[in-house]
């Protein structure tokens, strides 16, 4: 496959993982959402390296990237799930899925000389996304409709938390991968996560009791982001790995454009203006700075 569609293929099933999370998280709960997919998705990776007979080698040097790295993942899934459960995808998505703004200005304060293109790319998603955030519409029931305003400023909270523990979860995840492997520092950062979210789970005294009409759902998400892993794993050992990158970072926009097509979302038309520069910047930001997925 050429590192395009493979790139294609992460977008798909990332953008396919969010869109079904907003049903998940407003049915089952956001931290059960969460805790079951972790674990899925723990599983089929287990099964994969198993089938691949590959395990990671321990240094301890480098497990404090790993632990970093897996309780940013956990608590940004689970912030992004707890933002869905209240507004439509079409004001999560965008803000979430700028990220990769964090990662280069992570960057430039370590060290790296942003490009004026680059300079440019930021300005846009910033305004991108203020956009996004002042011209998203209500939804009818979520949010706290009593008070919008502080609904709204809720939502925005979490959709950043998620943001910033994203940036996290990556800075630390690729300097951890050279360390242990990329699939193999993956696998280590999902153990992290799960035991994040136990952790969790026990403070908060949620019970894990899952309604079994919803596994199917939640085992697909699982399966689905380690689908779009392994693809960008797989372009990642040939010559185009960049451009399967940049084309997975649309992930956000295929699950923006479900959310119209399949539930009518109202999309404000300044709204698809502001979705365009965020993914436009984000896209032009990881072209010049590709990050595994």
């Amino acid at each position: 496959m050429t590192p395009a569609l493979l790139g294609l293929i992460a977008a798909l099933s990332w953008g396919l993982h969010d869109f079904a999370a907003r049903f998940a998280s407003r049915s089952v709960g956001p931290l059960r959402t969460v805790g079951a997919v972790t674990a899925f998705g723990l599983l089929a990776l287990t099964v994969l390296l198993a089938a691949l007979g590959r395990w990671p080698v321990w240094h301890l040097d480098g497990l404090w990237l790993v632990v970093l790295s897996g309780a940013g993942f956990a608590l940004a899934t689970l912030w992004l799930f707890a933002a869905l459960a209240l507004a439509p995808i079409s004001l999560v998505a965008p803000i979430v899925g700028s990220y990769p703004v964090l990662v280069v200005l992570y960057e430039v304060a370590t060290g790296r000389v942003p490009t004026l293109l680059d300079a440019l790319a930021i300005v846009g998603v910033v305004a991108g996304v203020a956009i996004v955030a002042s011209y998203a519409p209500d939804e009818p029931g979520s949010a706290a409709p009593e008070n919008p305003r502080a609904g709204r400023a809720g939502v925005l909270g979490l959709a950043l938390l998620a943001n910033l523990s994203f940036a996290l979860a990556i800075t630390r995840g690729q300097r951890a991968a050279p360390v242990f492997g990329e699939l193999e520092a993956t696998w280590l950062a999902r153990i992290v996560g799960f035991a994040t979210l136990a952790l969790v789970l026990l403070v908060t005294r949620t019970g894990m009791r899952l309604p079994v009409r919803w596994l199917p759902l939640l085992i697909a998400m699982g399966l689905l982001d380690v689908m779009a892993l392994a693809v960008l794993l797989a372009a990642g050992h040939g010559p185009g790995a960049s451009i399967a990158t940049v084309v997975s970072s649309c992930f956000g926009a295929v699950a923006v454009l479900l959310g119209r097509i399949v539930l009518a979302e109202r999309v404000h038309p300044l709204q698809w203006l502001g979705i365009v520069m965020v993914f436009g910047g984000v896209a032009v930001l990881l072209s010049g700075n590709p990050a595994p997925g």
